[in-house]
């Protein structure tokens, strides 16, 4: 628990913490939680987004380890500006494809609403059944 602690101090206002889950399937994909600073974090998770509390945050990292920390390049006018944009979100529901954890974090930190994991696993998704319709067309001849 130590180790989380030094993580969770460490950060500034808009890091992003990256983290994986422990085990299972859950472990391919990579989860977002924005730190707002002074040891508040908000994310998009179970449901909604939400403001998550230390200890909550805490429980989460018994089922999620931080893999790295997403650092916020921006002046103090940016910060204020991305802590805006994450309060205007409060509430939005989670969507997987359309407004997942990764959607909010990149909302907050860049102002685009955008997951690279939802891209590359649509692209993957189209090869396969592009593959699958030639392999199929392949038996006609």
């Amino acid at each position: 628990m130590t180790n989380y602690l030094q993580l969770i101090n460490g950060l500034q206002p808009i890091d992003v913490i990256v983290a994986k889950k422990k085990s299972g399937l859950g472990r391919i994909l990579d989860h977002y939680i924005v730190h707002l600073g002074n040891g508040v974090f908000i994310g998009n998770l179970k449901g909604s987004v939400k403001q998550v509390f230390h200890s909550e945050l805490l429980e989460l990292l018994q089922e999620y380890e931080p893999v790295k920390i997403r650092r916020f390049n921006g002046n103090h006018f940016q910060v204020q500006h991305a802590i805006i944009r994450a309060r205007q979100k409060l509430g939005h529901k989670y969507n997987f494809l359309g407004f997942n954890c990764e959607h909010f974090a990149n909302w907050v930190q860049y102002g685009k609403e955008s997951s690279n994991q939802v891209k590359n696993g649509l692209w993957i998704a189209a090869g396969l059944v592009t593959i699958k319709l030639i392999a199929s067309n392949d038996g006609e001849r």
